[in-house]
């Protein structure tokens, strides 16, 4: 059975970060872990994107400005469930537990979240480390974005096909990549890509896809000509909770 993911972006004023990081590990995230449904919580400190294309020739990727879609992005806790009642159903503990705090989840800034079905999963080199719906990853990427128009997504559903999930499935220290679609949200597309680890000093997985060519030769456009990502996204960092 599929995993259902709740994504949620925010940053934190650096003067009460430690606090509500300790409260966000010790009280309020094992009780999401806890509520009934849930499969796994993880929560990422977000490594800042350079202002430069990821991989050298490569278009500069298209950020959104719409001012209705909230820019948190320093932090992103995935909560997984078994279905979307656990975030959407009647009297969902979810909810409940979000109510319960609304005073501490308040001091968020801005805050953002969407919710996701898998279109497709792809196991990669190191799945073993991490069987499917253990947990989360230690490291991830998480890219949320639109396409500029309807005819778009005919040739990105088949560029990830044709060279992203091939080499996803061959990616040094790659555990596995989803691809998934919104239920609720801003981005109407996701990507989780899953490592074992982010080295310091890196701050993309790009790299690795690059390196893991094989020779699949796409001739349609960089999908980067005709995507719009969220602020500061894709969204690349470390596990912070559970503690790796």
């Amino acid at each position: 059975m599929s995993e259902v993911l709740k994504a949620e972006w925010f940053d934190l004023a650096e003067d009460s970060k430690a606090e509500m990081w300790s409260w966000l590990h010790t009280e309020y995230l094992p009780a999401v872990q806890a509520a009934q449904g849930v499969a796994w919580v993880g929560h990422y400190d977000i490594v800042e994107q350079p202002d430069r294309p990821y991989i050298e020739g490569a278009p500069r990727k298209k950020s959104t400005t719409d001012p209705s879609v909230p820019t948190g992005w320093q932090n992103v806790i995935l909560t997984a469930a078994a279905s979307p009642e656990v975030f959407f159903g009647p009297n969902n503990p979810v909810d409940a537990l979000i109510e319960e705090h609304s005073d501490k989840l308040g001091t968020r800034e801005n805050f953002r979240d969407a919710v996701f079905i898998e279109e497709q999963v792809i196991n990669a080199p190191e799945q073993r480390t991490l069987p499917y719906g253990m947990g989360p990853p230690p490291a991830m990427q998480l890219g949320n974005y639109n396409t500029d128009t309807p005819e778009d997504e005919i040739e990105l559903a088949r560029w990830y096909r044709s060279e992203r999930f091939p080499r996803v499935s061959v990616s040094r220290g790659m555990i596995r990549g989803r691809k998934m679609l919104s239920i609720a949200g801003w981005p109407k597309h996701g990507v989780l890509w899953e490592f074992t680890d982010l080295p310091e000093g890196e701050f993309t997985f790009e790299p690795r896809f690059v390196e893991a060519d094989r020779g699949e030769e796409w001739t349609g456009r960089h999908v980067l000509e005709y995507v719009t990502h969220s602020h500061q996204g894709p969204h690349c960092g470390r596990r912070v909770w559970p503690v790796v």
